[in-house]
């Protein structure tokens, strides 16, 4: 029996994978089993199958997992982000699998809890439920072990810098997961990412710079928009006085020096002063302060207005 094409279509959105169930509910329980005890599908969990000769995909195991756990199960952590396809993210292989309440699964290798918010927002991979971005990401943080926080760091960025997060929405979703108390306390992995999760700065860098501007009183803005296309990562408003930081990955390539050459002409039509930090700049603390001082200070003096103060700190 050659399995219809709606057959082949869920199993290509699932990435080669098919629950039992589904394929009953496409054929009817008769023609679902003739199909399985064939050569095109091989068992991988009981009553999930893979199409052979198929590539495997990286997260298919959990995938699986999320199948064999029944209708409404839930995959979550580190393997939910990777099918994202964060760019140059790799939190590897781990999941979590959380199942609606009074679900028992039994007779697996895989951790599987109850959803503590069944109404969470999800997306489809198919037909399994796969958790949103800040889902994913303060789960894989809280219950993951062997994640690299620079990797956890950098698929945060990836998720805020494509506006699929937003600053303070990981301290919502941790409080509804139960994964910190009402206060966005967190431990280890989840504090650090909470920590970002309140700040305006992404990437390292960046949030470097944010620590060191906050010496000054009044502190900088961060994440300005100046126009519809253009936002500064640090501004005195007062003093019109713009610090960017000038990462390689955005800045090193003509296409990223072209943005900035834009931006800089704009920035001085509008009567702004710019000025650059470069990761070679952070690596001295005190003479990046002195420096970012005095421009302060000759800025401050061009306009006839008070220089933020040096609080130290």
């Amino acid at each position: 029996m050659q399995p219809p094409e709606d057959v082949y279509r869920l199993c290509s959105a699932q990435h080669g994978l098919l629950a039992r169930r589904q394929l009953v509910t496409l054929v009817g329980r008769f023609d679902a089993d003739h199909l399985l005890a064939g050569s095109r599908f091989e068992r991988l969990l009981r009553g999930v199958y893979r199409v052979r000769g198929g590539a495997a995909h990286p997260h298919q195991r959990a995938i699986a997992a999320t199948l064999r756990s029944g209708t409404g199960a839930t995959l979550t952590g580190p393997a939910a982000l990777g099918l994202l396809d964060l760019e140059a993210v790799d939190l590897g292989p781990g999941f979590h699998v959380v199942v609606p309440g009074g679900r028992r699964v039994t007779g697996v290798d895989f951790g599987v809890r109850i959803d503590p918010d069944p109404d969470r927002s999800v997306w489809h991979l198919g037909e399994v439920r796969i958790a949103d971005a800040a889902d994913a990401l303060v789960e894989a943080a809280a219950r993951s072990s062997g994640l690299q926080p620079r990797a956890l760091r950098l698929a945060h960025d990836r998720l805020r810098w494509t506006d699929r997060l937003r600053p303070g929405q990981l301290k919502v979703r941790a409080e509804r997961l139960r994964l910190v108390r009402a206060n966005g306390s967190g431990r280890g992995l989840l504090g650090e990412l909470l920590e970002m999760d309140a700040s305006l700065a992404t990437g390292d860098g960046e949030r470097a710079l944010a620590r060191i501007l906050s010496h000054f009183d009044p502190p900088a803005e961060l994440q300005v928009w100046i126009s519809p296309r253009h936002c500064l990562d640090s501004y005195f408003r007062t003093l019109r006085f713009a610090i960017e930081y000038q990462g390689r990955a955005d800045h090193a390539t003509e296409a990223g020096r072209s943005r900035d050459r834009v931006r800089d002409e704009e920035l001085t039509m509008a009567g702004i002063r710019l000025m650059y930090v470069t990761a070679e700049d952070l690596l001295d603390e005190r003479a990046l302060l002195a420096r970012i001082g005095a421009a302060l200070t000759a800025r401050a003096d061009e306009l006839g207005l008070p220089a933020p103060r040096y609080i130290g700190g």
